[in-house]
């Protein structure tokens, strides 16, 4: 907190956490809030006017946070699991903080080090030109289907089952999901 930043965190989760939460705007007034709740709306509105967000989570296994984040131009900043590390690339579309502690109860001193520093990185890229390429890398990216299900169309296709070649329509399952459907 002694860097120029303002923070919300919203969650759920252990009670006691959920407490220092909610003492945030106490200790540090202007500058953090908390929010013990688990609300979707609120979640994207933050999200969506926030310059980054931070994913620590110990397991991942995909996560939408920073899926979400990244199209709103938020830029992440995340623990080096699951998911997160495999969609979020560190110094392009987002920061990494490193892997986190999974054997603790409490949280580990050296997993809110990695944090401070991971922001500090962050903050140091703040308003310059290599964050308007990050926000730029992040919106970018598609994590759509399309991609993936004309790949699988095309290994589907390579078998050459009879009636199922390229163009040969067969019964309609969803014809209104027609336009989502990945054409060569």
């Amino acid at each position: 907190m002694g860097l120029n930043v303002q923070m919300v965190i919203l969650g759920t989760g252990k009670k006691k956490m959920e407490a220092q939460i909610l003492e945030l705007e106490e200790k540090f007034p202007g500058k953090a809030v908390g929010v013990a709740k688990f609300n979707v709306p609120l979640a994207h509105m933050i999200t969506a006017g926030a310059d980054f967000i931070i994913v620590p989570s110990r397991f991942e296994p995909c996560g939408l946070i920073q899926l979400h984040a990244m199209r709103y131009g938020t830029v992440p900043i995340v623990a080096s699991t699951g998911g997160l590390v495999d969609t979020v690339k560190d110094g392009y579309t987002g920061f990494h903080i490193g892997r986190f502690n999974v054997k603790c109860e409490v949280v580990d001193p050296d997993d809110v080090i990695a944090t401070a520093k991971a922001v500090a990185r962050a903050v140091a890229v703040y308003g310059t030109p290599a964050m308007k390429e990050m926000v730029k890398n992040c919106m970018d990216q598609d994590f759509s289907w399309k991609g993936p299900a004309r790949l699988w169309e095309k290994v589907l296709l390579s078998l050459d089952v009879a009636g199922s070649e390229a163009g040969v329509e067969g019964e309609e399952i969803a014809p209104l999901a027609k336009e989502n459907v990945a054409t060569p």
